[in-house]
């Protein structure tokens, strides 16, 4: 027997289960991005840079953070130009080259 254009085929199943796992993955985000502003009055962005720079505690080029978190340089840029501002991460010039710097945690960080 072939399937019709309204039987629910395996195609069919499976758009459903993404589309749940995408409504469940979203409030989940929504709950978390709620609790860091709630809790630690932070947003999800600036928690992705330093949770990074947690795990890297030599730091990392600003280039390799923004690979990391899948975002563009300007974006990491203006995330570390405030934590920087507001004593949480340090940016150090690598080996005197202007081009690159380095980014890590602070102690307060």
């Amino acid at each position: 027997m072939v399937a019709g254009p309204t039987s629910a085929g395996p195609g069919k199943d499976r758009l459903r289960l993404w589309i749940r796992l995408l409504r469940a993955s979203r409030t989940i985000e929504a709950e978390l991005r709620e609790r860091l502003k709630k809790e630690f009055d932070t947003t999800l962005p600036r928690f992705n840079v330093m949770a990074a720079l947690y795990r890297a505690p030599e730091g990392m080029l600003m280039s390799d953070l923004s690979r990391f978190l899948l975002v563009s340089n300007g974006n990491v840029t203006g995330i570390v130009d405030r934590l920087v501002s507001e004593g949480l991460v340090a940016r150090a010039r690598r080996n005197g080259d202007r081009r690159t710097s380095m980014v890590r945690l602070t102690e307060e960080g």
